[in-house]
């Protein structure tokens, strides 16, 4: 998988993330989005091997979509505020990280299939 993927909802026929960075080893994903300015409309992080998510000292709320192994969406959580945990998914592999407001617009919801590509 490339540094900079783009995010697709197989199931719902719209794109998550145009340009989405993917985290790259043990510290890039504990940082995640700690210390990176606002995203963007568009942009989005990937966490592998994520399964709880943790944003305090962020300074912006976020959306998360939690994925299973074959990429199917378990759970979402908009607007997920600074200073909160997303506890333990057991069955998520992964987690996408995007701006607020980012699932409204894409209407992604537990049980879309995600597709993720190479740019």
């Amino acid at each position: 998988m490339a540094g900079i993927v783009r995010v697709e909802n197989q199931t719902r026929g719209t794109v998550i993330a145009e340009r989405c960075r993917v985290a790259r080893g043990a510290i890039q994903t504990i940082l995640g989005l700690h210390i990176v300015p606002r995203l963007q409309p568009g942009e989005g992080l990937l966490l592998r091997g994520a399964t709880t998510i943790d944003t305090t000292f962020m300074r912006y709320p976020i959306d998360l979509v939690f994925m299973d192994r074959s990429r199917r969406v378990t759970r979402t959580l908009s607007r997920l505020k600074p200073w909160r945990l997303a506890m333990w998914n057991p069955r998520a592999r992964d987690c996408l990280e995007l701006p607020a407001g980012a699932l409204e617009g894409t209407g992604t919801a537990p049980g879309d299939q995600i597709t993720i590509a190479d740019l």
